[in-house]
């Protein structure tokens, strides 16, 4: 166990429990500054489990001391273990939520709201879409630019965030509507994976595609391993024509 930890994975809690219930769950031990539910990336439904940040040793320390094997409501007996040991797990061949927690502890993720409770008779985006329906374009603008930021800075950190919130990326669809960076003809074709026609694309998108494409590897050698991961990839999908004719058009 890393006693330097201040973060501790807690399990095995009822699958509709909601970030506050494990939050206050949490803060019976001690203050809490940060609680992120693990949710499953392909049916956006918690794992039971939840990743909690108490910002100091002793604290974390306390909640696995008293937390763990803590008998829930329904009968159920709650695990609690220092994140590092779900680490240990992850990479002797534990399993899917320690894998998850170990992640999540490599990498510091921005802090984001409380969840909300989804009812019988919703889904995610209709919650999503009256949730934004107030914020101004400008606001979403700068949400999407730092997003934009992040994907660019720290590429790991944006995809385990959209990965571990896949509701977030619901969200982005949405400000980026409010914020006139996407419209639905381009959201429709990246769900459907449509080979959009030349025509389709702005004059400054086929040529930002060409010089991509046209990097030699000299250049490539000057950018970390991640930008040259993601060159690579588009470089690939370019001669596939996934972006249209683009290499075609230059003769």
């Amino acid at each position: 166990m890393d006693s330097k930890s201040t973060c501790v994975s807690i399990g095995k809690f009822p699958l509709d429990y909601t970030e506050e219930q494990v939050l206050t769950i949490a803060q019976s031990v001690g203050p809490v500054l940060d609680v992120k539910l693990l949710f499953d990336d392909m049916t956006g439904k918690s794992k039971g489990y939840a990743v909690v940040n108490y910002g100091d040793v002793e604290t974390a320390g306390s909640a696995v001391r008293n937390l763990n094997y803590m008998t829930l409501p329904n009968g159920r007996f709650l695990k609690c273990s220092m994140i590092s040991d779900f680490e240990m797990a992850a990479n002797g061949g534990g399993g899917g939520d320690a894998a998850s927690a170990g992640a999540a502890a490599a990498i510091k993720l921005p802090p984001l709201p409380l969840g909300v409770q989804i009812h019988p008779n919703q889904n995610a985006s209709q919650v999503i879409s009256g949730l934004l329906s107030n914020i101004d374009s400008n606001s979403a603008l700068q949400i999407m630019k730092e997003m934009k930021s992040m994907s660019i800075e720290n590429p790991k950190a944006a995809q385990l965030l959209l990965e571990r919130f896949p509701q977030l990326a619901l969200a982005l669809v949405e400000l980026g509507m409010i914020s006139n960076t996407t419209n639905q003809e381009l959201v429709e074709m990246a769900l459907n994976k449509r080979v959009p026609e030349l025509k389709q694309l702005s004059v400054d998108h086929v040529d930002l595609l060409r010089k991509v494409y046209d990097l030699t590897e000299e250049q490539l050698e000057e950018l970390d391993e991640s930008q040259q991961e993601v060159v690579n990839k588009v470089k690939k999908e370019i001669e596939k024509g996934s972006y249209g004719e683009i290499l075609e058009s230059q003769s």
